[in-house]
């Protein structure tokens, strides 16, 4: 189901927390909410509509989810788009999930058990809140499984909506290791300017054919216009 990563040893209480340990990237660090609303974040389909895609990744641990922000020229609409340009968009890097009949069991398991035993260090129980918190609906769960972020051997993507959404209910954490990832991404979200460029890259540089036709009928509108001009002044 997942894909483990190296760790050091560790006082183990029992096999639970074995599993639990081979998923901890060393590099996460707690820090406590200062408030409900600094640790919201937007669905999927929200975020990729801001100018967010979602990537995955290999080679890291489970939980190791990292937010790249956009560089100097991402103003520039349609690159995007481009296949060898992903440096100029903001991007969440996902090492991807795969999700079976027996994910819902073991990851249940590793929240009770941190619950329980590491309620100063709820890392499993950061992770599945920030994967809740980008599936609400179908057509999140749908994103998702489309940038292979998540792969799943179940019926269908509602049937991973449900699953991911019920899995945080009545827990109750108050502190996060993605605080500084939410934190940039608010704020990427919440900026106009690139909320608008992000909604346009959406809708007329979605992929390489929709910015062709886009360029194209900008130039042909810059065409026509640059025409009538100067038929005005020849007749006039």
């Amino acid at each position: 189901m997942f894909e483990p990563c190296k760790w050091e040893n560790k006082n183990i209480l029992h096999f639970t927390d074995l599993i639990r340990n081979s998923y901890l990237p060393k590099k996460l660090r707690i820090q406590r909410k200062h408030s409900q609303e600094e640790c919201l974040l937007r669905t999927a389909t929200k975020l990729n509509e801001a100018g967010i895609s979602f990537e995955k990744v290999h080679n890291r641990c489970l939980l190791d989810i990292k937010f790249k922000k956009k560089r100097f020229f991402s103003w520039f609409l349609c690159l995007g788009c481009l296949p060898r340009c992903k440096l100029f968009k903001a991007r969440f890097q996902i090492p991807q999930l795969r999700v079976d009949h027996t994910t819902e069991c073991v990851l249940r398991n590793l929240i009770a058990f941190e619950q329980c035993h590491y309620p100063e260090a709820p890392y499993i129980c950061n992770y599945v809140s920030l994967i809740d918190s980008f599936i609400h609906t179908k057509d999140d769960a749908e994103l998702l499984v489309e940038k292979e972020a998540i792969v799943h051997e179940l019926g269908c993507d509602q049937e991973l909506t449900n699953l991911v959404n019920g899995l945080c209910k009545h827990v109750v954490t108050d502190s996060t290791c993605y605080h500084k990832i939410i934190e940039d991404v608010n704020g990427h979200y919440n900026n106009k300017w690139k909320w608008a460029m992000g909604t346009l890259r959406w809708v007329y540089f979605r992929d390489p054919w929709r910015s062709s036709s886009t360029i194209v009928g900008v130039v042909i509108l810059v065409f026509t216009i640059f025409n009538f001009y100067r038929v005005s002044d020849i007749i006039f």
